[in-house]
């Protein structure tokens, strides 16, 4: 919140000084500039942009797990796994890998993370996602890997 309180104040503050030395056309930009990029922020869904890029980035560590998983190996989180999953760990429910994102802290009674499902999921494909909270795929991040909420 006090970055977007900085930002508009110095957009004002730039816009007020080109409008006070009469250079409309710089005002003008300034202000068209500030719009635009405050509300690219505003509306950007950063879970989401977060989400896809961290698998976009570590793509064949996440095929490496899947592949571990099925050889019956143990399954050891990467190093960089500690800052995408809460506890950096890989939990095995049946067949499906899951890696927990979000978890509500205080009651454990909401969750959101990722999951690799061995098939396409269905209406009957859940996730346990919590202790108290049971989610279902909702968005394919590729190669059987969804973002479970």
């Amino acid at each position: 919140m006090v970055f977007w309180i900085w930002a508009a104040l110095w957009s004002f503050t730039a816009v007020m000084s080109y409008l006070s030395l009469k250079t409309y056309g710089r005002s003008l930009t300034v202000l068209l500039a500030s719009v635009t990029v405050g509300a690219v922020i505003w509306t950007t869904d950063w879970e989401t942009v977060y989400i896809d890029s961290q698998f976009w980035l570590h793509r064949d560590e996440f095929a490496a797990l899947v592949e571990a998983n099925e050889k019956g190996r143990r399954l050891t989180a990467p190093w960089w796994m500690e800052y995408l999953s809460i506890d950096g760990q890989i939990r095995q429910q049946g067949s499906v890998l899951y890696l927990p994102v979000f978890e509500d802290s205080w009651r454990a009674e909401t969750g959101r993370g990722i999951a690799h499902l061995p098939g396409s999921p269905t209406s009957e494909t859940i996730v346990q996602t919590a202790s108290g909270d049971i989610g279902i795929p909702v968005r394919d991040l590729g190669d059987g890997w969804w973002w479970v909420e």
